[in-house]
């Protein structure tokens, strides 16, 4: 906590709620969220997602363990939960898990306009394209080349 001009400045999370996995082990920040914070499809979020347990007959909410992680935001706010966590953390479809929203980066702010196309160009053609003997690179006036020179 600083003092800055008799301003007082405290960290705390952008966002802290509950939500619940769906069948590929997403959760969904919220669409109130989502617009406070101006996020969209392709920012970054940093989060720490927690296993809880409610008791409410004690009206507590322990916290069984947490990850910390750095992931990409989807359409609809949508975010995947890593396999390793899911599995490591006995996570499954319909549990319930408390998101804490710590910070997020602006996809348009990391990447150049040129990283943009890019992008673009790998989500839509696919991951590879198989190349016959005989076939030619596709040309692509985005990419830097090198040219080979045999002496």
């Amino acid at each position: 906590m600083t003092n800055d001009q008799d301003h007082t400045k405290i960290i705390e999370p952008l966002a802290k709620f509950h939500a619940r996995l769906d069948k590929e082990g997403r959760v969904a920040i919220p669409k109130v969220i989502r617009d406070a914070l101006n996020l969209s499809k392709n920012d970054y979020v940093e989060v720490i997602i927690r296993k809880i347990n409610i008791n409410y007959a004690r009206r507590e909410i322990r916290v069984l363990r947490q990850a910390y992680l750095i992931t990409r935001l989807g359409a609809k706010g949508l975010i995947f939960l890593p396999a390793e966590l899911k599995k490591e953390f006995e996570l499954n479809e319909k549990d319930i898990v408390e998101v804490v929203l710590y910070g997020f980066y602006k996809f348009d702010e990391l990447v150049s306009e040129k990283g943009r196309q890019l992008m673009t160009k790998i989500q839509s053609t696919g991951k590879w394209t198989e190349l016959k003997p005989d076939d030619q690179l596709p040309g692509d006036k985005s990419m830097e080349h090198f040219t080979y020179v045999f002496v």
